[in-house]
């Protein structure tokens, strides 16, 4: 039930900063959208099809990734969002796009913490693995 309540809080929050707005985005905006896309596409093809789940619960039989996108970020998927929902919220601001926003920040941090125990709980030696490979943000979390 907690993994389906935060995958709704996700794409509630992902739809108004898709639709809570103007799409008449400045070229920088444009940009980083562009690039949390690319970010997302290349986090797909890492991770593998057996793997792929939009809820935080590990898929029978997964395997941890560490190729790819995946040698940088354990979540590169989520920072995708943060990345296309800055964009449109700085590029073309609204409040509902503000509100979004932050709600999706926090949504994601509670699915990033849910999804690690999740891992460690099936992979005792996820922790291990992950040393050195940030969570979001290279450098930073």
């Amino acid at each position: 039930m907690r993994s389906r309540l935060l995958v709704l809080g996700q794409f509630g929050s992902i739809a108004v900063l898709l639709f809570g707005g103007s799409w008449l985005l400045p070229w920088w905006a444009g940009l980083l959208f562009s690039s949390g896309l690319v970010l997302f596409l290349w986090a797909c093809a890492s991770l593998g099809g057996k793997n792929f789940t939009i809820l935080p619960d590990p898929r029978d039989g997964n395997t941890l990734s560490q190729r790819g996108i995946y040698r940088f970020l354990r979540h590169p998927m989520y920072t995708a969002v943060i990345l296309c929902g800055v964009a449109v919220s700085f590029g073309a601001p609204s409040p509902a796009r503000w509100i979004a926003l932050g709600v999706c920040a926090v949504v994601l941090v509670l699915k990033v913490r849910y999804e690690e125990g999740m891992l460690t709980a099936r992979h005792p030696d996820y922790p291990e693995r992950m040393k050195g490979v940030r969570r979001l943000f290279p450098g930073i979390w």
